[in-house]
């Protein structure tokens, strides 16, 4: 039987990935896969894929891991957490992986967690959707927001996606001043006119992950000067910001020292990035913007070691830099790469 000292998953929306390490940080294995949630394509879908996934990594053979660690979006309730141990167990057992200890939360919290350390830190994570989460260095932690595009998702690529449409529409109604928006948007989606836009809407075509895709659509038509767009955007910004200042008001980090953690694809760009910044720092003179460790499930392979006794800096960064690397290929679900 072969030993590791950590596995970690990270499960997302639309992709999982899988990685080895040894208690050196030397990488071991990496698997990449199809998304692992459960709210978007039901419990057995979801353990078929995460088996799928955790045999590409152990290959068959039988794996003794010391901590396996499962960072997983749609991870929200006790119902969830209750179906998501069962699933992770099933996986397991059927990829011939036998485990001293499990850990399972949202992937956030995960990435929060094995960025910071022992330390206070709060993350904002802004993609096709968002979340906001805090730890202490007590041990605390809570989460604001994450609850999906139905019902919230404020800040995310979604909401302003679905912002620009709203407006598009307005517009074509003559509720709203026209802007450079609508002919932005009707050309990124290829749409003859406001008419198509609609009837997409409302079709079997209709994509969450498209209307986010309109998201550097909009920061571009902001950055260019464009009034509806930069209104858009200020209100993203402002909800990340909401958000964040909930976690850190529930935590009582007003008036203390901690970790600013800023990931997903919206976060990246700065202007987005830089006044949610400005915006939180005026409040909390505290904080210190840090960046997450390398890819996501890096964050998961550290937190494995760190309940583990082994947190060396070094050996993390290879850790990261070997994953950085994998990560730029494309491969399949091979067990060697992603994406």
């Amino acid at each position: 039987m072969k030993e590791a000292a950590v596995l970690a998953v990270d499960a997302g929306g639309t992709g999982c990935r899988a990685a080895l390490c040894n208690q050196d940080g030397q990488l071991l294995g990496f698997a990449q896969g199809n998304s692992c949630n459960y709210h978007n394509i039901g419990i057995e879908k979801a353990a078929e894929s995460l088996i799928v996934l955790l045999t590409a990594l152990s290959k068959k053979q039988a794996l003794h891991i010391n901590c396996v660690v499962f960072g997983l979006a749609g991870l929200d309730t006790t119902k969830d957490e209750a179906i998501l141990t069962l699933i992770a167990n099933q996986a397991l057992t059927a990829a011939n992986i036998a485990t001293d200890t499990i850990y399972l939360c949202n992937d956030a919290i995960l990435t929060l967690k094995g960025t910071v350390g022992q330390t206070n830190g709060v993350l904002i994570a802004a993609g096709t959707g968002s979340i906001a989460c805090g730890v202490t260095k007590e041990g605390l932690e809570t989460r604001v927001g994450g609850w999906g595009h139905r019902v919230g998702d404020e800040g995310s690529g979604y909401s302003i996606g679905k912002a620009a449409i709203a407006h598009v529409l307005k517009s074509y109604d003559g509720r709203k001043k026209p802007s450079g928006i609508s002919a932005a948007i009707l050309s990124a989606m290829s749409f003859a006119n406001e008419e198509d836009l609609i009837h997409w809407v409302y079709s079997s075509r209709f994509s969450v992950a498209q209307v986010a895709a309109l998201t550097p659509v909009i920061i571009r038509l902001a950055e260019d000067g464009d009034w509806q767009g930069n209104k858009i955007i200020q209100r993203a910004c402002q909800d990340l910001v909401d958000m964040a200042l909930t976690v850190v008001r529930k935590l009582d980090l007003l008036g203390a020292e901690f970790s600013l953690v800023l990931s997903g694809g919206v976060l990246k760009n700065p202007f987005v990035r830089r006044p949610v910044i400005q915006l939180l720092t005026g409040t909390c003179p505290g904080l210190q913007v840090v960046s997450p460790s390398g890819q996501p499930i890096c964050a998961g392979l550290r937190y494995g070691l760190m309940t583990l006794g082994f947190d060396n800096p070094t050996s993390l960064n290879q850790l990261s830099l070997q994953l950085a690397q994998i990560c730029n290929e494309r491969t399949d679900i091979s067990g060697s790469s992603c994406r």
